[in-house]
């Protein structure tokens, strides 16, 4: 039985980073198969596969829709992570360049 990834979070993901921020992300929600997030591209891009040549540079972990919520806006993000229900790992210096909402 395989892990799916989360359609929520899949969604939420695919409409919030709206630009380059250098790094590869990994967004590891509970219970549900992780995203990968490559911002060294424009736009940048999900995908369910570690982008092929590429090194991690941080982890986000939560819920599912804690992640989503979290996705929402830089604000957004601000809280979840201070409140703890997002942690982050690896290189936390990647969240200072994440510009989060929907895409114009």
């Amino acid at each position: 039985m395989s892990v799916e990834p989360d359609k929520k979070l899949t969604e939420v993901s695919e409409k919030t980073f709206a630009t380059p921020f250098g790094a590869v992300l990994m967004l590891e929600p509970e219970d549900a198969a992780p995203l990968w997030v490559d911002g060294r591209v424009q736009p940048p891009a999900i995908s369910m596969k570690a982008p092929q040549n590429a090194k991690l540079d941080c982890i986000l972990r939560g819920r599912p829709e804690s992640l989503a919520r979290a996705l929402a806006s830089n604000r957004a993000f601000e809280s979840s992570f201070v409140s703890g229900r997002v942690t982050a790992a690896d290189d936390m210096s990647v969240l200072a360049r994440l510009e989060l909402g929907p895409k114009a």
